[in-house]
């Protein structure tokens, strides 16, 4: 499979839910890396998604499909599932 395109220019963060901004930006560099692990053969969508756990910790995944739609797995529950078992507070 040919590597993924460069990633987009993104536009100034405005709302950061009261991380700071380097947390912010941490998060969004990390999840824009993990989507190139994506595994996506059907859709070639791919997502990538960061967590930061309380203990500052951040905890990436990426998209996982399968064959039948359903049974796939979405980069958001993989980073969180990856954060439980690494031992990071969700």
């Amino acid at each position: 499979m040919p590597p993924p395109p460069p990633p987009p220019s993104f536009p100034p963060l405005t709302a950061t839910h009261g991380l700071t901004a380097d947390e912010a930006t941490a998060l969004r560099a990390q999840a824009t890396t993990a989507k190139t692990k994506a595994y996506c053969p059907y859709s070639h969508f791919r997502v990538g998604a960061a967590v930061l756990s309380s203990d500052g910790r951040i905890t990436t995944g990426a998209n996982v499909e399968n064959a039948s739609y359903p049974v796939g797995t979405c980069a958001e529950r993989v980073a969180l599932a990856a954060a439980v078992v690494g031992g990071g507070g969700v």
